[in-house]
């Protein structure tokens, strides 16, 4: 390794190193001082490592690239990192298409998992399912891609094509699908009457006007004699935060739904919100793993309130009980 390669590396690892130190000192952290020196301590050592003993000179722009995009997906599956060639293809094209394949994603310890898929989608009549692995699109691996890079190459013009290689759970091997995109055709609320008497809600995303639907499949079904509403949310993984927040308020009338918070963002709550006719028959929500994004929003705000009211209940006894 040369000179000049060995200065260059040190310094632009030496910028890294303030960055992450100032970031540590200067953000509302738990970590202590003495807790960040020693982690750049491990650091320095296998920059050490690496000065000396890499076998050959390392390609110094991919490594940079590497260390920062691996620092910004260390902090979740979204957080990413544009290069200036990426960031300025961003600016340019900032809306990719209209259509899609309709594959929801998340992305942990390198690897793209496919969390749900929308149902009628090219991607479903593919076969493609949830638990599948992207490990290409095109010509580009997937580790070294954000979701949202992921999700920008997926996007794109109506009718046109897109190759992704996917593995699947019982083949070691990428297996190369090519997808045509197609504008999204969200499937409606599905609703019936089951033979006991139960009301029944399939709810596939969340998408805009999705609130309103759910309200009135709620009327009808009330209307009809459901004395109790199953709220089915299984594989549901996506659509709009507010659509959820709409739909919680349906069955929670008031109350805390969810709350924004951050480091430099004072805590603002999200409550239930009055609506037209709030359903308060006893309520069952159906989840699963791929239960993600507002439908996981509307379940957990039920559950949470659920839960407060039991445990009301229970103190409530208790007290009795004692008097």
């Amino acid at each position: 390794m040369t000179n000049r390669i060995r200065i260059t590396l040190v310094t632009i690892s030496s910028l890294l190193v303030l960055y992450v130190f100032l970031g540590g000192l200067l953000g509302k952290s738990d970590s202590s001082p003495e807790k960040t020196y020693r982690d750049l301590g491990v650091y320095s050592e296998v920059l050490n490592r690496i000065n000396l003993d890499y076998v050959t000179e390392p390609d110094l722009k991919k490594v940079t690239d590497g260390a920062i995009r691996g620092l910004l997906e260390a902090l979740d599956p979204y957080s990413t990192y544009f290069t200036p060639a990426e960031y300025k293809a961003y600016q340019e094209h900032p809306d990719p298409g209209p259509a899609s394949v309709g594959i929801y994603l998340s992305k942990r310890s390198g690897y793209v998992t496919v969390v749900s898929v929308l149902p009628g989608s090219p991607a479903e009549k593919a076969g493609i399912r949830a638990g599948d692995l992207v490990d290409r699109v095109e010509a580009s691996p997937t580790r070294e891609l954000s979701v949202l890079q992921i999700e920008r190459l997926l996007a794109g013009a109506p009718d046109t094509t897109v190759k992704v290689f996917v593995v699947r759970e019982a083949r070691g091997e990428p297996e190369p699908i090519s997808l045509t995109r197609t504008l999204p055709n969200y499937p409606p609320v599905v609703a019936k009457l089951l033979e006991d008497g139960d009301g029944y809600l399939r709810v596939s995303t969340f998408e805009k006007g999705k609130a309103r639907q759910i309200a009135a499949k709620i009327k009808e079904l009330q209307s009809n004699g459901a004395h109790k509403i199953i709220l089915d949310l299984r594989n549901c993984a996506g659509g709009d935060v507010q659509e959820a927040i709409d739909t919680a308020s349906l069955f929670l009338g008031k109350g805390l739904i969810t709350y924004l918070s951050g480091q430099r963002y004072p805590r603002q709550d999200i409550t239930a919100h009055a609506t037209d006719g709030v359903c308060d028959l006893p309520l069952a929500v159906l989840i699963n793993q791929s239960t993600a994004g507002p439908a996981e929003l509307v379940a957990s705000a039920v559950w949470a309130t659920s839960a407060a009211k039991w445990s009301a209940c229970a103190a409530l006894a208790w007290e009795s009980f004692r008097n």
